[in-house]
């Protein structure tokens, strides 16, 4: 459930886009065993559909991936199809193909009348663990032979590196960011996902370590045994804040001495709006001087929230969208417009509309005027504008419109100090706009499939990766077991020191 969720925020629409799809028969071939596979040619026709959708009208082709390296894999993806495979075997074929696209809008979902077997379970692993840099550490765990903070080093004489590698392409991320794989890996199983999916490993697991004595250990474990634990106590790391009323599932909080405001923001929505009206009266009337807004594992939601939330904080009139374009000059008429809903694509224009002028081998596109135009500068908030030193936390979870907020703060604010870990999102921008869903004909499988190139106001981006802390911080295993937050106290750190 945890791994859904995240899922779902993450492949929400950069603009609120169409979450429908139309329904598509697909060819599946029933065993006596209950569960179904799906035929050869029916997977390889999908593979080639998909192929040439993402070379004639996907806004990432060819940025990141180079297209003849995109055919190689989608060849090594074709040489896997050869035998019939169930709904999700052929998801866990066809991603390392999607992977390599490199956008993390793009992500493959489950046919609508798919049914998991309930006799085909994939095993847990009896560890969490927190992946960074390559490596992994056990964070709970349920073995007595393993403890938080012991690194791993290979599982079934394979090096920790090569999982780490192999499930990292069981979902896709922006350009060439890792923060938002490791978090994957870490937090919603993807690291476990990679031992089930990709090595189809079944317990007992032989398992090599070394534990924080620095002594190589290896022992053998089954996933029976008591539950996922750690012995650590959680650290209330907002002990002496106080926390502001009416502004929900936003929290506000405040510190007297120093005078420091701290507000939370994971997700745009509509009445966003009202709570950052609430939040910034506030924050005025207590009279901070730091503010602290954290948009770590915000996933994106509605820009033009987005866009309000900027109103209290950058220094002057800022432009929120950098470009906008498409690789076609109507996105809704393609020679693949079958596969996709057509209520998404009407919901696509009632945002966006083609100008038909060629540019630079694509098409730029405009907002509606009902929509707001985010191309051009966008006034401030008279009242509760905020004029102190900010401060903004990231994470390999802030993305798409969280991303872009990231963005135009590190464009508008000069002030600004980031904190934390590389944004999921590109400093560059990213593909969304409106995301699509097209289903694949044969398999009914579907892929979450953005129209437009939202490209962002950052004038020197890095290419290929997201926006940087300027201080990096690296979480530890028992930061994770206890729910210290580190990125907090290194604010308050620079705040301090400051005084």
């Amino acid at each position: 459930m945890r791994k859904f969720l995240f899922i779902t925020c993450l492949t929400w629409a950069l603009f609120c886009g169409h979450k429908g799809y139309a329904q598509s028969e697909s060819t599946i071939a029933a065993t006596g065993s209950g569960r179904q596979l799906l035929p050869v040619a029916g997977m390889q026709q999908d593979l080639l559909i998909l192929r040439d959708a993402f070379k004639a009208i996907h806004p990432a082709y060819g940025l990141y991936t180079s297209g003849d390296r995109l055919q190689q894999r989608c060849d090594t993806t074709m040489e896997a199809l050869r035998r019939p495979l169930t709904e999700d075997e052929f998801i866990n074929t066809l991603y390392p193909f999607v992977s390599a696209l490199k956008c993390g809008h793009t992500q493959i979902k489950h046919a609508v009348n798919y049914q998991p077997s309930l006799a085909y379970r994939m095993p847990q692993l009896p560890f969490q663990v927190l992946v960074q840099q390559g490596r992994a550490w056990v964070t709970t765990c349920r073995l007595t032979a393993i403890q938080t903070g012991d690194e791993l080093l290979s599982i079934n004489s394979v090096p920790v590196t090569d999982i780490i590698k192999h499930g990292g392409d069981l979902y896709a991320a922006d350009g060439n960011n890792q923060t938002f794989k490791e978090l994957f890996l870490s937090e919603y199983d993807g690291f476990e996902d990679a031992c089930n999916k990709y090595y189809h490993w079944k317990p007992p697991y032989r398992i090599t370590f070394r534990n924080r004595q620095g002594a190589i250990k290896t022992t053998v474990a089954d996933t029976t045994g008591k539950s996922l634990q750690s012995a650590a106590t959680e650290v209330d790391h907002y002990k002496g804040w106080s926390s502001a009323a009416n502004t929900d599932y936003l929290p506000l909080r405040f510190l007297r001495h120093p005078s420091v405001a701290c507000l939370e923001v994971h997700s745009y929505q509509y009445q966003d709006t009202l709570i950052f009206d609430k939040a910034f009266k506030d924050i005025q009337e207590k009279g901070a001087e730091y503010l602290i807004i954290d948009l770590r594992h915000n996933t994106g939601g509605d820009i033009r929230i987005a866009a309000k939330l900027l109103t209290y904080l950058a220094d002057d009139p800022f432009q929120m969208v950098g470009d906008l374009w498409a690789r076609v000059p109507d996105p809704g008429q393609t020679r693949f417009s079958a596969y996709f809903d057509s209520s998404g694509m009407e919901s696509l224009f009632q945002s966006f509309r083609s100008t038909g002028i060629k540019k630079d081998n694509h098409y730029e596109m405009a907002f509606q005027p009902a929509f707001g135009d985010l191309l051009n500068k966008t006034g401030l908030d008279k009242r509760y504008h905020y004029n102190g030193q900010l401060i903004v936390l990231i994470d390999g979870a802030t993305f798409s419109s969280g991303a872009h907020t990231a963005a135009v703060i590190k464009q508008n604010c000069r002030k600004a100090i980031f904190i934390g870990r590389e944004t999921a999102g590109g400093s560059e921008g990213c593909s969304g706009g409106s995301i699509q869903q097209l289903t694949l004909p044969n398999t009914g499988v579907v892929i979450d499939f953005p129209m437009l190139r939202v490209v962002s106001v950052i004038r020197h981006p890095t290419y290929g990766r997201g926006i940087m802390p300027d201080y990096p911080v690296l979480l530890t295993p028992m930061d994770v077991v206890t729910k210290r937050d580190p990125d907090l106290e290194k604010a308050l750190s620079i705040i301090n020191s400051r005084k």
